[in-house]
């Protein structure tokens, strides 16, 4: 029994840390058990657009379930930054990851894909900046400002 607690809380510790790092978040003290910063990791909403807080899950299972209530929870205890979930399957007791994925709300990941197409298109307008003349600085004015105008 003791083993199968060892191994769940070294399944979560690594999982925990490993979303924490890839998204850049702080991880929260006692994995989110404190009622004042709860969840497992979170961006802090006052310096990033996209701020989530994230509760995982990892499993040697085949499957995680994702309930309602847990949904619920999470964007309770989300403080206002966007709740998300991150899933971990392990593929053995050795921990090697076989899949992580993320679950958030499909109007926080459309609002995110519709910036990273603005990026995508402003992307060579700013590229065209650094490297033209400042003669050219009108043009490329008008072109920002139009892509601009598009996704208004």
């Amino acid at each position: 029994m003791s083993t199968d607690k060892g191994l769940n809380k070294r399944m979560g510790d690594a999982h925990e840390a490993y979303v924490a790092s890839v998204l850049g978040q702080r991880q929260t003290r006692g994995s989110g058990n404190q009622w004042r910063d709860q969840m497992d990791s979170k961006h802090d909403r006052t310096e990033c657009v996209f701020a989530f807080a994230n509760d995982g899950k990892s499993t040697l299972g085949k499957s995680v379930s994702i309930t309602r209530a847990m949904w619920a929870k999470a964007v309770e205890q989300a403080g206002g930054e966007r709740p998300m979930l991150t899933l971990r399957f392990y593929a053995d007791a050795s921990l090697k990851v076989d899949t992580d994925l993320a679950a958030c709300d499909l109007l926080d990941f459309a609002e995110m894909r519709e910036d990273a197409e603005r990026w995508h298109k402003a992307k060579p307008v700013l590229e065209a900046l650094i490297e033209r003349s400042p003669r050219c600085i009108p043009v490329l004015v008008e072109l920002a400002r139009h892509l601009i105008n598009d996704h208004q």
